[in-house]
């Protein structure tokens, strides 16, 4: 019997250690009144994590025996274990009021874990003791600064652990190096950039680090622990994507690059020369890649429009594959390289964690969730004729419909991430039931279909992705399937800046919309971003004292008088990516010019919802909302 996935936080978390620290309550401010709640529906996700992020939900003990769990979907996360060969999932640990983001498990048995409290991104870093006593680590003052933690952050002898940090400068993210038992760090990477840790080298010499200028470049660094020195490992002119994914028995980095391709694959680096061997070269983007601490085996994924393909080689062996029908997540490989662990969500199940045995391929579930009474129909790929290219796109059909049906265009976030079939999404069930048809693409910005279609969106926003939007708007409208009167627009984060877009420059389409913590001002968006992420945001979206016309020009909040259809607003009151200064200003002047608009905020939540209550207040407030204006089409 496969144990159930996971531990429901309703019931109360099991006598763990716990680092206490006070919850507040969710709030709400509204601009209508509270109706009757229909049957709660799973709220959509749209966070992206990006690619170079190094938060790890999974990681394997030092003999491979046991794999610990960070888990989200009940709650702020819980630490969990079970052994690899099979049994019942276990607590391990919880820190209150946190959520866990990353976990690295060293030799000498510590489990190390990266937490922040109400969504403000201030992550710290934890250690569970080989004891079982839990302790601060990597702390600051008031949660001040943010450290990072990847899941090959413990040296190979297990007395290290790389930490990213911004003490020195909030603006910076440098590479410190700490003793896993005093905890003392000592900078051997700064600089006026975001720089990420990678994992060690098989003998314990070298350090990967990748310095990132964007989501689409990145040079790749190697830091000799002894000496301080530091080699230059991927240098290179314009854009190149080059991001760390372990290293190989002979000494050599391995890395994703889009080097000299369209797509990205896996190359081997040599250290001193700069040479590169091809290791993969799918006609597909490798989406994630992961070695074994010895180097001996490597697991990594393709992304075939949005489906995932495993392979993986083991001791200098053949290439071996398996078909996932389904999305592969996190991915850790054991020190000896002879197994792995991985997250896997089927199109039509349940989220699965599997351990994979790369000598003979057998493949096998550890932990699932539990199985949905029916699943949904399996969405149609399609391309929609777009003024650059052809976007790619599912649309789901409910099964039992009338002639011409509502539908709700949903975007996903980043813009630099990519919506992926799914047919188990209660979300996307309940709407389907309800006879609304879905529409999801992939415009302009999106991960999966090369580089060039994903930079064509850096400096661009409200520009090529405005033309998308309009060529998937005409596209819905014209359908035969579709009802032109009733189609409805949902999008988080960026899908929120394009879902604002979407109803101050597209507004005849709209019956109505809902924007998650979307930015609607480009320029007090910038302003306001936290220190770290205006660098990024000055190449990626747009420079403030050479673009603030364009940026003008670009904002939804420019545009707020077209506005027809009613609009729901949700926001984090802690979110530093996209402060709550962006949905009050929007709600602000939508009330000023007495237009339809529904407000929800919700404390102790930042850029995304992980308490229970606060994901179960949001899902009813949408299913409110899209029951009333999209499937009954009361305006």
């Amino acid at each position: 019997m496969v144990p159930a996935l996971e531990l429901p936080y309703d019931r109360g978390v099991p006598a763990v250690p716990v680092l206490q620290q006070e919850d507040r309550a969710v709030t709400t401010d509204e601009a209508k009144p509270k109706t009757a709640p229909p049957p709660p529906i799973v709220y959509p996700p749209y966070h992206t994590v990006r690619r170079y992020s190094g938060y790890s939900q999974l990681a394997l003990s030092p003999d491979g025996s046991t794999l610990a769990i960070a888990s989200r979907q009940q709650g702020p996360a819980l630490v969990c274990e079970i052994a690899v060969g099979g049994g019942k999932l276990r607590p391990a640990f919880a820190i209150a009021g946190a959520s866990v983001h990353g976990l690295s498990w060293s030799q000498t048995g510590e489990l190390f874990c990266s937490a922040d409290r109400g969504g403000s991104e201030h992550w710290q870093v934890y250690v569970r003791r080989a004891d079982g006593n839990v302790e601060d680590f990597a702390i600051s003052d008031g949660d001040r600064v943010q450290h990072h933690l990847s899941h090959s952050a413990v040296s190979p002898d297990g007395r290290q652990v790389a930490i990213g940090t911004n003490a020195r400068d909030a603006a910076d993210v440098d590479i410190a190096i700490a003793d896993t038992i005093t905890g003392l760090q000592r900078l051997v990477i700064s600089g006026p950039a975001w720089h990420v840790a990678g994992s060690w080298s098989p003998d314990g010499r070298w350090l990967a680090v990748m310095r990132v200028a964007q989501n689409t470049d990145q040079d790749l660094l190697a830091v000799e622990d002894a000496s301080g020195e530091v080699i230059e490992v991927a240098s290179h002119q314009g854009e190149m994507q080059n991001v760390p994914a372990g290293w190989l028995a002979d000494g050599r980095m391995l890395a994703i690059t889009d080097h000299d391709s369209k797509f990205l694959h896996l190359e081997a680096i040599d250290l001193h020369s700069g040479k590169r061997e091809l290791f993969e070269h799918p006609e597909a983007d490798v989406e994630i890649a992961a070695s074994s601490s010895d180097g001996r085996g490597v697991v990594w994924s393709v992304n075939e429009d949005g489906y995932s393909r495993l392979r993986w080689r083991f001791a200098g062996g053949p290439t071996a594959e398996r078909e996932t029908d389904g999305q592969v997540g996190d991915v850790v490989v054991a020190a000896d390289g002879t197994r792995a662990a991985y997250t896997l969500f089927p199109l039509a199940g349940p989220e699965e964690i599997r351990v994979l045995t790369l000598a003979t391929g057998d493949d096998r579930i550890l932990v699932t969730g539990e199985a949905l009474p029916q699943y949904g129909p399996r969405p149609e790929s399609l391309r929609i004729k777009g003024t650059e290219g052809d976007i790619p796109c599912y649309l789901y059909r409910p099964e039992h419909a009338a002639a011409r049906v509502p539908a709700l265009l949903v975007i996903h976030g980043g813009p630099e991430g990519q919506s992926r079939p799914s047919m188990d999404d209660p979300f996307l069930l309940d709407l389907l039931a309800q006879g609304v048809a879905i529409v999801v693409p992939n415009i302009h910005g999106s991960t999966g279909y090369g580089k060039e279609w994903q930079r064509r969106i850096h400096r661009d926003w409200g520009g090529i992705d405005l033309a998308d939007l309009r060529s998937v708007a005409e596209w819905m409208r014209a359908h035969p399937e579709l009802d032109p009167d009733r189609l409805g627009v949902l999008g988080g984060s960026y899908g929120g800046f394009a879902t604002l877009t979407c109803v101050t420059r597209l507004p005849e389409f709209w019956c109505c919309g809902v924007d998650l913590v979307g930015p609607v001002n480009l320029i007090t968006m910038l302003e306001n971003d936290p220190p770290n992420w205006r660098r990024w945001n000055r190449l990626w979206i747009g420079d403030l004292d050479t673009d603030r016309e364009k940026l003008i020009q670009r904002s939804p909040i420019t545009y707020v008088e077209n506005v027809r259809c009613p609009l729901l607003v949700i926001q984090g009151d802690n979110d530093p990516r996209v402060p709550r200064e962006e949905s009050d200003q929007l709600v602000d002047r939508l009330l000023s010019l007495g237009r339809p608009v529904e407000y929800l905020t919700l404390g102790d939540e930042g850029h995304g919802f992980v308490r229970l209550d606060s994901r179960q207040l949001v899902m009813e407030r949408i299913g409110q909302f899209l029951d009333r204006y999209l499937v009954r089409g009361r305006n």
